[in-house]
């Protein structure tokens, strides 16, 4: 099986040599890949330095705390504003009764789609007019 035909000589092209031994030193004197660490604290240099240089909110550490988290107790269920609940139900009734009323009831009474069509109206009018109409300036909307 090894013949002394089999083996490659050792120099038929001086070339072909001189490359590889070039891609060997290339390869030796190539850098190595930098870690995740490194890259960070690269990252960290390029973009905080300056006058302007801030931490912003993804730098931000919450302290550990020893006692557990231990939520508010929710409102009963059958707490509310009747009426807000009542303006939900016309405002979304309203337009599925009229859905309906195309699709199974075409022979509905006028006072039926004129009745739906005025409880969407007003469901959606109380809606608007409990919107607030000033912003607090402390409240930064970051709420749970």
């Amino acid at each position: 099986m090894n013949s002394p035909d089999a083996t490659p000589p050792a120099s038929e092209d001086p070339r072909w040599d001189d490359l590889v031994k070039n891609f060997q030193q290339l390869d030796a004197q190539a850098p190595r890949e930098p870690s995740a660490q490194e890259r960070a604290d690269q990252l960290k240099k390029l973009f905080n330095t300056g006058p302007g240089a801030v931490s912003g909110p993804r730098d931000y550490v919450p302290e550990e705390s020893d006692e557990p988290f231990v939520p508010d107790e929710p409102a009963a269920l059958g707490s509310g504003d009747p009426k807000l609940y009542l303006a939900w139900t016309a405002a979304a009734g309203g337009p599925i009764g009229l859905l309906l009323c195309v699709l199974f009831f075409r022979s509905a009474p006028a006072f039926v789609v004129i009745g739906l069509a005025l409880a969407t109206i007003a469901g959606i009018a109380y809606l608007v007019k409990r919107l607030p109409t000033q912003r607090d300036p402390g409240d930064d909307g970051a709420q749970v």
